[in-house]
């Protein structure tokens, strides 16, 4: 290095008298330097490691999901039941509805074969006065009084 730059004789200036200061008396503890092995850092304990926060955060999230789908799917379960619920007492009613519908239309249809064999007879017997009466026309134009007699008698008795 070089020396510091010293001023040239001819630009000092003058100083200044030096005067002296009082002096307090202050106690300041004396510094004493700790030996080089003593200032050594402490040994740095590692960080706990937070693999159970972590594992047991994980398995929260997973057991919320799974109950928020097993939620899901009991609620669409029960829904789909009770619509189910509500189709079978639709068809029981309509089962009902048709059953009697089928019994109304039985009992008539037993009603009508019960006239219409009615009919039947009815018109049996008047076949047979329908005859008679031919009879008892065919006897007046044949203008025989026996015929005609017989055959009044005979219509008589079968109507």
């Amino acid at each position: 290095m070089t020396d510091p730059v010293q001023p040239q004789p001819a630009q000092t200036q003058p100083q200044p008298e030096f005067v002296p200061q009082p002096t307090f008396e202050a106690h300041t503890p004396e510094f004493v330097p700790q030996p080089e092995a003593a200032v050594a850092p402490a040994p740095v304990a590692p960080k706990p490691k937070k693999t159970g926060v972590v594992v047991l955060a994980v398995l929260v999230v997973l057991l919320l999901g799974a109950a928020g789908t097993f939620g899901a799917l009991y609620v669409q379960e029960r829904n789909r039941a009770a619509d189910l619920s509500k189709q079978v007492e639709e068809k029981q009613k309509s089962l009902t509805a048709q059953t009697i519908l089928a019994q109304e239309n039985l009992e008539s249809q037993r009603k009508h074969m019960a006239a219409a064999e009615e009919a039947r007879k009815e018109l049996e017997s008047a076949k047979v006065c329908r005859d008679a009466a031919r009879e008892v026309t065919a006897a007046g134009l044949s203008q025989d009084q026996q015929k005609i007699l017989t055959a009044v008698l005979s219509m008589m008795s079968k109507c």
